[in-house]
């Protein structure tokens, strides 16, 4: 069994809006994403839970609760070069305040039919141009809130095609659209 390395099999793009309040995208909506994966360098999307003290004086061990979850998204991005025709992509996407939905596929690239995609409803509040030295590829940081719980294991359920694949009809369903900052986290159930 081998390891694996995120190059040439991530896939990361950036959408304005998502047709489902399930967080889970559509064909359309990964097909038309801005893709960011040609200049991502690095990506730290993580989601941490607290523990909360339980003990009682009926036993010596000390018993702990799950309590809340927060989330945490960096990611170092390229600038691209404005001569040859670049339009400086991520820089220009994700500028601060922007809110939208970053969605990642760590196995497969692009996305196809039953892929696991990651969605993190985001908002960017930083950007930060990382210093410029000689002989060194220009760069930023984008540091986001996560105002949303993020969903960690979407399973693409419609068809997505991989490149000079054919197929009768690609349909996406169509379902009103959601912008990110209509979206209201659901309460955790709370236990019996």
């Amino acid at each position: 069994m081998g390891k694996l390395i995120p190059n040439a099999k991530t896939w990361v793009g950036f959408a304005a809006t998502l047709s489902k309040p399930t967080l889970i995208p559509t064909a359309g909506e990964i097909t038309s994403a801005v893709k960011l994966h040609q200049l991502l360098i690095s990506l730290n999307a993580s989601t941490t839970g607290n523990q909360v003290p339980t003990p009682d004086l009926s036993a010596i061990y000390e018993t702990s609760g799950g309590g809340t979850t927060q989330a945490t998204f960096t990611a170092d991005f390229y600038r691209d070069d404005l001569t040859g025709g670049g339009t400086d992509l991520a820089w220009t996407t994700l500028a601060r305040g922007v809110q939208g939905y970053i969605l990642v596929s760590r196995m497969v690239n692009p996305p196809i039919t039953g892929t696991v995609v990651e969605t993190w409803p985001i908002i960017v509040i930083g950007r930060t141009a990382a210093a410029l030295s000689n002989n060194t590829a220009q760069t930023f940081t984008v540091t986001c809130a996560v105002p949303v719980m993020p969903v960690i294991g979407a399973v693409t359920a419609t068809l997505l095609l991989r490149e000079g694949e054919e197929a009768g009809t690609l349909e996406t369903p169509a379902e009103e659209t959601v912008p990110a900052e209509e979206l209201v986290e659901e309460p955790a159930p709370q236990p019996a």
